[in-house]
C-alpha cells in the first residue's frame, strides 16, 4: 500500500505498481481462473502423462466446480437485487446486470430490513424514500459514539463531523447583496500532516469546463499513461476562470488550505463583476477528483469522504448531483457513484461534462469542492489505532448496502441459524488485464484505448504460493466441531471474479474472512457485526495496519499473522480455528 499522509499543497505521485492495486472486478463467467486451472491440467498430463494427470484433473475440476457454485449463488442473490433497483430508478439495466432467465423474479429491495433486537444499524431499516430523501448528517446522528476515549469520536465519530461543520469560514465574500460566496471548512485532524483538510462550498457560483472542450484531457492522460500512471496527470490544472464568482477573496485564501490536487481549483479561481450565466443550476452539486480508479481501498477514502461532506452540508442523495472531474476511466467500482450516492441524477464524467455543457457559463446554486481522497480518516495506516466501533465507518457501511438495495439479505433481516458459520478465503490467484485497459473507453471518456495497447498481463503481487494446499486445509474445517457449536461452511472465491453487488453480497455472509494483506480487506468492513478478520502478511507486507485499523473501527475482531511464503497450512489452520472458536454465536449477526 502506498504512503499514509501526504504533503499538504502538492501533488501526489504514485507509480501503479501491480502488487499495490487490487484487481478489478466484473461480472460474467469466471473464464480466466478456468484457463489457468486446466492450464496446469495440460502441464501435468505433458509433463507426467501416465501417474499424475487424472489425480490432477480431478481435484482441480472440483475446484472449480466448488468455486463456480458458489459464485453462481452469488450472483443470483446480486443480480435480484440489481434488477429491483433498477427498476426504482427507471433505469434500464445491462445485459451484464440482467439475471438469467433461470432466476426467479426479483424480490423487493424497497422495503426496510426488520431490525427487531438489532442495535445501531438503523440506515438498514429505511424505506428507500426516507433513505433517500433524509439528510446524511441526521443518518449519521443515529449511530453510537466512537469508543476509545481520547480522541476517538471527534477523529472517527460524529464529533469529526461537528467539529469539521463547525470551522466554516468565509473565503470570498459577496461583493453586493445576493452576490457569490465561497465557504470552506478546514480541520486539522489528529495525525494528518499539512495546514488541514478542506471542503467548499460556493454559493451562486460560475463553472466554466472549457478546458474539458480541446485536446487537453486527452494530453494529460498519455501523460498519466507515459509516466507509469502518476495520479496526478489525471486531474487538469484548470485555466484562470473555470470557477468564477462576484466576491472578493478574503485572507484565507491561500493555496496551502487546498490540499494535494485541490490546489488546481485555488489556482483556477476567479473574481469577476458578472456572472454572465447561460445555464443555471439549482441541484445541489459536489465535484470530485478520485484518488485513483481501481483500488478498493483507496478509491473507498473518496467513497468515505464523500459521506463525510454530505454530513457537513446536511445534504441528501435525492436531490445531489455529483460531477466527477478527473479523467479516469470509470472503473469496476462505478456503481457507488452510480447507484450509492444516487437519488434522481445520474453522475456526470469528465466527458459527460463536456457533452452536456460545452464552453456555456453555468451557474450552481450550490456547489462544494469535495475533501481530498488522501485526506480520508480512514487513510490512518502507520500504527494501531485504540479507536473501535467508529459511527462514520459503521454508517458508511450500512448506507452502502441500504443504497445497492441489499438490506433484506442481512443476517440483521434474515436472521438465520446462529451456528452455521461461514469462512471466506479471499483469493489472490488471477493475473489479468491492467484495469487502465480494461476499462479504456474510446467513444464516450477521454481516456483512448489506444493509449494503453501496449500494456500486458499485469503481475498480482502477494499470492500464496502453495494455494491449493491452504484451500484443502480450511475446507478441513467443515469436519471439525467447535465448543460454541459452530457448523464451518467454507467458501473459496476469488473476488476478481464477482460483480461488485456480488462482492458485497457474499461480505454479508461472511462470519471469518481469510486473506493476504490487499486492498480487497477493505471488505471486511461490511461483514456482520460478529464476524472477524484473518490477515495474512506475506511477503514484506507486515508493517502496513490499514485492516486491523478498519476492523477495529467496524468493531470486530481481528488476527493479524506473518507466514511464511509458501504458507504453512497447518499454522493458518489454527488461526483461523481460534477466530471460529472465539464466535459469539449467541446471535446469526
Amino acid at each position: 500500500m502506498r504512503r499514509t499522509h501526504h504533503k499538504r499543497g502538492e501533488a501526489i505521485p504514485r507509480a501503479f505498481r501491480g502488487e499495490d492495486k487490487k484487481k478489478s472486478a466484473g461480472g460474467g463467467t469466471p473464464i480466466v481462473i478456468i484457463a489457468a486451472l486446466l492450464g496446469a491440467v495440460y502441464y501435468a498430463t505433458r509433463a507426467h502423462p501416465t501417474q499424475h494427470a487424472a489425480a490432477h484433473e480431478g481435484e482441480i475440476m472440483k475446484l472449480i466446480d466448488a468455486q463456480n457454485r458458489t459464485i453462481a449463488a452469488l450472483r443470483g442473490a446480486a443480480a435480484r437485487a440489481v434488477a429491483e433497483r433498477a427498476s426504482i430508478a427507471g433505469a434500464t439495466t445491462t445485459l451484464a446486470d440482467r439475471p438469467p432467465p433461470s432466476q426467479p423474479a426479483a424480490p423487493s429491495a424497497t422495503g426496510a430490513a426488520d431490525l427487531s433486537g438489532v442495535r445501531d444499524h438503523s440506515i438498514l431499516g429505511l424505506d428507500e424514500a426516507t433513505f433517500r430523501a433524509t439528510s446524511v448528517a441526521e443518518l449519521l446522528k443515529a449511530y453510537a459514539p466512537t469508543l476509545g476515549g481520547g480522541t476517538c469520536e471527534r477523529d472517527f465519530g460524529n464529533g469529526l463531523i461537528n467539529r469539521w461543520r463547525g470551522e466554516r469560514k468565509t473565503y470570498c465574500a459577496p461583493k453586493a447583496t445576493g452576490g457569490s460566496q465561497v465557504d470552506c471548512f478546514l480541520v486539522k485532524q489528529s495525525n494528518h500532516a499539512g495546514a488541514g483538510d478542506n471542503l467548499c462550498l460556493g454559493k451562486n457560483i460560475r463553472m466554466n469546463f472549457r478546458d474539458f472542450a480541446g485536446d487537453l484531457p486527452r494530453t494529460y492522460v498519455k501523460r498519466y499513461v507515459d509516466s507509469r500512471h502518476q495520479q496526478q496527470h489525471s486531474k487538469i490544472k484548470y485555466s484562470k476562470g473555470t470557477w468564477a464568482g462576484t466576491c472578493a477573496t478574503t485572507q484565507e485564501w491561500q493555496a496551502r488550505f487546498f490540499p494535494g490536487w485541490n490546489v488546481n481549483w485555488y489556482h483556477g479561481f476567479q473574481s469577476v463583476d458578472d456572472l454572465q450565466c447561460e445555464v443555471r443550476e439549482s441541484a445541489p452539486t459536489l465535484i470530485i477528483e478520485r484518488d485513483t480508479f481501481a483500488n478498493f481501498f483507496h478509491d473507498s477514502e473518496d467513497f468515505v469522504n464523500t459521506l463525510i461532506a454530505l454530513a457537513i452540508l446536511e445534504w441528501n442523495v435525492k436531490d445531489l448531483q455529483i460531477l466527477i472531474t478527473d479523467l479516469y476511466p470509470k472503473g469496476p467500482f462505478w456503481p457507488i457513484w452510480d447507484r450509492v450516492f444516487f437519488g434522481s441524477r445520474k453522475p456526470l464524467t469528465s466527458w459527460d461534462i463536456k457533452q452536456k455543457y460545452g464552453t456555456k457559463n453555468v451557474c450552481f446554486d450550490n456547489a462544494a469542492i469535495a475533501i481530498l481522497g488522501a485526506a480520508a480518516p480512514i487513510t490512518v495506516a502507520s500504527f494501531n489505532t485504540k479507536c473501535a466501533r467508529s459511527s462514520i465507518v459503521r454508517a458508511y457501511s450500512d448506507f452502502v448496502i441500504r443504497a445497492l438495495g441489499l438490506q433484506l439479505r442481512t443476517r440483521y433481516h434474515t436472521k438465520p441459524n446462529p451456528q452455521r458459520v461461514v469462512v471466506t478465503f479471499m483469493a489472490r490467484r488471477s493475473s489479468g488485464m491492467w484495469p487502465e485497459k480494461r476499462f479504456c473507453d474510446s467513444q464516450t471518456s477521454f481516456f483512448l484505448c489506444e493509449f494503453v495497447q501496449h500494456l500486458g498481463t499485469r503481475p498480482l503481487g502477494r499470492t500464496i504460493k502453495n494455494d491449493k494446499a491452504v484451500v484443502d486445509a480450511l475446507k478441513g474445517l467443515e469436519q471439525r466441531s467447535f465448543a460454541n457449536g459452530a457448523h464451518v461452511e467454507f467458501r473459496d472465491l476469488d473476488y476478481s471474479k464477482l460483480s461488485f453487488e456480488e462482492q458485497i453480497a457474499a461480505n454479508l455472509d461472511t462470519d471469518v474472512m481469510v486473506g493476504p494483506h490487499g486492498a480487497g480487506l477493505l471488505h471486511n468492513i461490511f461483514m456482520p457485526d460478529r464476524a472477524a478478520l484473518v490477515e495474512l502478511f506475506i511477503d514484506g507486507s507486515s508493517a502496513n495496519r490499514h485492516f486491523h485499523n478498519l476492523a477495529r473501527w467496524q468493531g470486530r475482531s481481528y488476527y493479524g499473522s506473518a507466514f511464511s511464503n509458501p504458507v504453512r497450512a497447518q499454522q493458518l489452520v489454527s488461526v483461523v480455528a481460534g477466530a471460529v472458536a472465539s464466535l459469539d454465536l449467541s446471535k446469526p449477526y
